[in-house]
């Protein structure tokens, strides 16, 4: 076979897998289509009630996220020179901890710092400002940096004050960034689903809580699918929005003056107390015995089973198809559709995978990590797998210009320098499917994982015995997260030259 021919083959084959690769990624949507091509009459009535309270949770917990991020960002550049880069990265990282930590830690936490916590629409906006404006305050504190260097010292020459600096120079001009940040707040706590579900309460119904219950409680299909529909197209119109935001760093940044508001960590240094006391308070202050756990222990034993199962092939299966977009990649199409494509709402996702095939005996095991990638693939794609394939651009346009194939390309210049980063998220995403408990409680219909059964603890207020328990979801994570990394370190020794 000549080159031509074999380039040729290699071509059909890349674009077949990548074909399939959005074809898996749209799945739920193009299974409920052709499922559910006829909807009755919906009640509108119970529909704008559950929009309603999506709104104003996702509205508000955007509002306090922005607000409470912006004052903790002016906290953080007040570490920005060298000498304090130790104290910055330490910051840095309890800002976004509770971002990326499995949500049940957080509501664990939070539940057991405070007793009369407020079930509804106060307890789900509380806990999204929790988890999200430490993610603001990093991201405002870059651009602010970055962008701001230059009017922050000319203010300073000029002897402008720091709250005229603040009003009229830096909120004005980082609008369009504090824009970006509340849409994409707004779009993740509106389609949140593990939140409300715990701590939403009757009257903080949500769209996700409510397809969850129609499909669970009522097994009304119809109205799910309409909900679900409702939701995905009300997301996809945010995340055009979100597209056409404009999101540029300068290159060079200075030192600052006005832009520093030392108060501004005492935010930062409140939420992590109140996690960690939350936490440790549940371990010690009440103490559990293992006497207490004699009823669950055929339960907690199986659960081991199947949380070690669940986060270890939702990892590997995130690094196999991390390397599937490494190898169709470079493409064009294929770029903007990971770029821009939105995954559907854990309720729509979880819904068709549940309804495609039997859920008796070890279906859910296959079915919780294969929607637990369909929502987060593209994710991970941002979180910096993208950025990582874009450095190897250059390098890879040369070797096609030189004659390398498609696979040699993949094989000898791509792999080389992406396994590393592909086993870094894939252990993380087996750190997050390992605390995951709202894809597990649509798909399985017991507790099928130790998240669930730490779920179920909570909801019948033994947060003690919950909290306890989490101890071993600790271990297991990092134990999942070791045995992933060990594996593709073993990879890179066999297949790196």
């Amino acid at each position: 076979m000549d080159r031509n021919s074999s380039g040729r083959i290699q071509l059909t084959i890349r674009r077949a897998l990548s074909v399939f690769l959005i074809t898996f990624l749209l799945f739920p949507f193009l299974f409920l289509i052709f499922e559910f091509n006829q909807i009755r009459s919906p009640a509108w009535g119970e529909i704008f009630w559950a929009f309603k309270n999506s709104f104003i949770q996702a509205f508000f917990s955007a509002l306090f996220s922005v607000s409470v991020g912006l004052f903790m960002a002016l906290g953080l550049t007040s570490f920005s020179n060298r000498e304090m880069r130790r104290v910055r990265v330490l910051l840095n990282g309890l800002c976004l901890a509770p971002n990326l930590l499995p949500p049940l830690f957080i509501l664990l936490s939070v539940l057991n710092a405070i007793e009369a916590f407020p079930m509804g629409l106060i307890g789900v906006i509380f806990i999204h400002t929790l988890m999200n404006a430490g993610l603001v305050a990093v991201l405002m504190a870059q651009t602010i940096e970055q962008k701001l260097g230059g009017l922050d010292e000319l203010s300073y020459v000029e002897g402008a004050s720091r709250r005229r600096f603040i009003l009229k120079g830096l909120l004005p001009s980082i609008r369009s960034e504090i824009l970006f940040v509340s849409l994409f707040v707004f779009t993740v706590c509106f389609s949140s689903f593990s939140v409300p579900l715990v701590v939403g309460g009757g009257r903080g119904t949500t769209l996700e809580v409510l397809i969850y219950e129609k499909m669970r409680l009522s097994s009304d299909w119809s109205g799910a699918v309409l909900l679900a529909l409702i939701q995905s197209v009300f997301i996809f119109g945010l995340a055009l929005m979100l597209k056409k935001s404009n999101w540029n760093f300068s290159q060079k940044s200075v030192p600052l003056h006005l832009a520093k508001v030392r108060m501004g960590i005492l935010p930062i240094l409140l939420i992590s107390f109140l996690f960690l006391y939350g936490y440790f308070q549940g371990l010690f202050f009440q103490g559990v015995g293992l006497s207490q756990f004699y009823d669950l222990k055929s339960v907690i034993f199986n659960s081991i089973f199947g949380s070690l199962w669940i986060s270890l092939f939702s990892g590997f299966l995130v690094f196999f198809f991390l390397l599937l977009i490494a190898y169709c990649w470079p493409q064009r199409w294929l770029e903007k559709f990971l770029n821009s494509y939105v995954a559907p709402s854990t309720a729509l996702a979880c819904f068709a995978i549940l309804i495609s095939s039997p859920n008796e005996s070890f279906y859910p095991f296959l079915k919780i990590p294969l929607a637990f990638l369909i929502l987060n693939l593209t994710s991970l794609h941002r979180l910096g797998w993208a950025n990582q394939l874009e450095d190897l651009r250059r390098q890879c346009e040369v070797a096609q210009i030189l004659g390398s194939s498609y696979w040699q390309i993949f094989r000898y210049i791509t792999l080389p320098q992406v396994l590393n980063r592909s086993g870094l998220l894939a252990g993380i995403a087996a750190v997050w499917a390992c605390g995951d408990f709202a894809i597990s409680r649509v798909l399985a219909h017991r507790d099928v994982s130790l998240a669930m059964v730490t779920d179920s603890l909570m909801s019948s207020y033994r947060l003690h015995q919950a909290a306890v328990l989490s101890l071993s979801l600790i271990v297991i994570s990092m134990l999942c997260y070791g045995i992933i990394l060990g594996v593709v370190h073993v990879l890179r020794r066999k297949l790196v030259p």
